[in-house]
């Protein structure tokens, strides 16, 4: 039954539904026990979406953040410990330690419930505590949070079919279930699937609140609002999203009572602001303290380089009045700070210090789907459709550009995952405008028909590399490190398959360069290699088999290292590609001297305060084998003041720092830190543009 309008201006809103509530003759309107071949699709698509899951994460080996996920997932639950990986929200992480309670965990960190940790830290002790344990243990968390897509699918069915109808369902439930970056990331131990679900869940209760209001749907909408907060910080957006909203449905109903009914839903958004933050104080356990017994919690490696009065002023003040958990707070505020100051980011072959506004756009036209592009277009075309479901319109779209137009300006970028929030409202908008498009002509049936049919094949063309994915207009996942890297690419997934590569193909002597907290031994590969915490020696001309990760070859991952790795191959094509494109596999003689001089600086960086003359000697060595190395030059630079020679040392530091201002790894942020430490050593250094040049 339609519930009676409470308003005039609920009257034209009730009318624009009309064609979207199920009516006499629907299968829907029927009993329960006539409703069942309903349900089939449904479930044959959460069926098929598990299969593809499970099937292809049992073969990928794990990425770069399960290491630190899985660790604190673990301590949460040993010794509810929020300190670990504090800079993501529990949620996701007691789902995935919620099935190793029942195996037997082999733990090789003592003490670790309040253990004096950094992000650096929690990276290596994770990589210990994981590998000191059979894969089941992984293999287990995964199949846990696998939960959050399945959630998703239905999330987006039952809102669909509410909007459109049970055609429409079946089109999103099909275009979500092939969706090769949902099944990238939905069976890893990550955040960003179920925080797509959560914003999406949150839209949706206040969608319901909209159309009826009641006590029910506000709690609805709390629940979801809290849950989207448990799952990823980024989700703080719908302080935005929320009541940007509640405005433009207050606009479509018309100015008479506008701001009554602004004030009132001003109301409605604060008391589920309030259910959101005993969700998420629930998910803390209730307590203020991250670490029990109140140890100490690292703060954001980069907050020194912080300047922006978000993660400066508002969450100290923040923390000193206590209104949300202190892990909560402290992730947050690392959040904001690496935004602001942001990373070496990687897109159409060109490395930047910083990520760069166009940078999701152009993710999204490389990662998403052909058809499903194609799609989005077609119902962006389809007004006259829209014109009459401007309710609708509103509540798939207006979340989507403010996401869109938020993330476009952070400078991290690292990956699509960052933009699943936006991709169940986009499938339900392109599978509404395809549908409408489609009803009526046999050829647009067809045309539609052919499209989701190629946008299934085109994902399961990829398996099992859906994170390495991209669409055929770029040549599809083999050539994906061409324009995008790290998460879009190689994110330490295919070391199962190098070890298959080696074992196959017995090279006579091989080298491995990956990226990431990695070891060879991780996984058996029978290889040399380098990686985060891998240094195995490597001659100046090494002839052999190199296997190489994309993100290494594209500048990013193992410091100094990784921005050195392109220069060594550009001459060279690879014999092979494993996971898609993740590792590239190198055949021949190759000078890998900038590789053996960021090793040599490397080590010297380590020793530059106990032994600077042995550290100047590997620098030096270092910046003649390669040129290029700035950082080379102020450990040079630290030691001439160690020996008492200020001339040398200030020539070494402004040489170092006119190096690093055109090394991408380096971010202006960083060099001015660096300049600072300097003269305030006591260094007078020439900062000019000239002296960069």
């Amino acid at each position: 039954m339609i519930a009676e309008p409470t308003s005039e201006t609920e009257v034209s809103v009730q009318s624009e539904l009309t064609d979207a509530l199920p009516v006499a003759g629907d299968p829907s309107s029927s009993p329960a026990y006539q409703r069942w071949p309903t349900w089939g699709p449904l479930a044959a698509l959460v069926l098929v979406l598990l299969v593809q899951l499970w099937s292809s994460v049992v073969q990928l080996s794990i990425t770069s953040d399960e290491i630190d996920h899985l660790h604190a997932a673990y301590r949460y639950w040993q010794c509810n410990d929020f300190g670990w990986n504090p800079e993501h929200p529990p949620l996701v992480k007691i789902v995935a330690g919620l099935p190793l309670q029942a195996m037997h965990i082999n733990d090789p960190i003592q003490g670790a419930c309040g253990h004096v940790d950094d992000k650096a830290t929690d990276f290596i002790l994770g990589h210990e505590f994981v590998f000191a344990n059979s894969e089941s243990m992984l293999t287990a968390a995964r199949f846990a949070v696998s939960l959050f897509p399945v959630l998703l699918l239905l999330a987006v069915w039952f809102f669909a079919r509410k909007l459109f109808g049970l055609p429409v369902a079946i089109l999103c439930g099909i275009l979500l279930a092939f969706e090769p970056n949902i099944l990238a990331h939905g069976a890893l131990v990550t955040t960003d699937v179920a925080s797509a679900l959560g914003i999406f869940l949150a839209v949706y209760a206040l969608y319901c609140y909209e159309l009826e209001p009641n006590f029910s749907r506000l709690l609805a909408l709390g629940l979801a609002t809290g849950f989207a907060l448990c799952a990823k910080h980024s989700t703080v957006m719908l302080a935005i999203i929320l009541p940007a909203l509640v405005i433009g449905d207050a606009l479509l109903a018309g100015r008479p009572g506008l701001g009554r009914r602004l004030l009132r839903r001003a109301g409605v958004l604060a008391a589920a602001a309030t259910i959101a933050m005993v969700v998420l104080w629930a998910s803390y356990g209730f307590r203020y303290a991250a670490r029990p017994g109140g140890a100490a919690i690292a703060v954001p490696p980069k907050m020194v380089l912080a300047h922006g009065a978000a993660a400066t002023k508002i969450i100290p003040q923040l923390q000193s009045w206590r209104v949300a958990p202190q892990a909560y707070l402290v992730g947050l505020q690392d959040v904001l700070v690496e935004s602001e100051v942001g990373r070496v980011a990687f897109i159409l072959g060109k490395l930047y210090k910083q990520g760069r506004w166009f940078y999701f756009p152009v993710a999204a036209a490389i990662k998403f789907t052909l058809p499903f592009l194609v799609m989005v277009l077609l119902s962006a075309a389809s007004w006259s459709f829209w014109r009459t479901r401007r309710r609708e319109l509103l509540f798939l779209l207006l979340p989507v550009v403010i996401y869109f137009s938020i993330s476009m300006t952070s400078k991290l970028n690292m990956g699509i995952r960052h933009l699943l929030p936006v991709l169940p409202l986009l499938i339900i908008f392109a599978a509404a405008g395809a549908w409408n498009f489609a009803r009526g002509h046999r050829w647009a049936m067809i045309t539609v028909g052919m499209l989701v049919a190629f946008h299934v094949l085109s994902s399961l063309h990829s398996f099992p590399n859906y994170l390495s994915y991209s669409n055929e207009l770029w040549g599809g996942p083999s050539e994906t490190y061409h324009y995008l890297s790290n998460s879009d690419d190689d994110w330490g997934q295919a070391q199962k398959m190098a070890r298959a590569y080696v074992q196959k193909a017995h090279p006579a002597n091989c080298y491995f360069l990956r990226t990431y907290n990695n070891l060879n031994s991780d996984y058996g590969v029978p290889c040399a290699g380098m990686s985060e915490i891998q240094w195995d020696p490597l001659p100046m001309q090494y002839t052999g088999t190199i296997i190489v990760s994309s993100t290494m070859l594209d500048g990013i991952g193992v410091p100094q290292a990784a921005v050195r790795t392109a220069r060594i191959f550009k001459d060279h094509q690879p014999i092979a590609k494993l996971g898609g494109s993740a590792l590239l596999v190198y055949q021949g003689t190759f000078d890998t001297s900038p590789l053996v001089a960021a090793q040599l600086m490397m080590h010297a960086d380590k020793i530059k305060t106990e032994e600077p003359q042995k550290a100047f000697d590997l620098a030096q060595k270092a910046a003649i084998m390669d040129p290029t190395l700035g950082l080379a030059h102020l450990i040079m630079c630290r030691s001439y003041r160690a020996f008492g020679d200020d001339a040398s040392a200030i020539a070494e530091c402004s040489k170092g720092l006119s190096l690093l201002r055109n090394d991408p790894e380096y971010q202006p942020q960083i060099i001015k830190y660096m300049e600072t430490l300097i003269t305030n050593s006591g260094l007078q250094i020439d900062t000019s543009d000239a002296a960069v040049r």
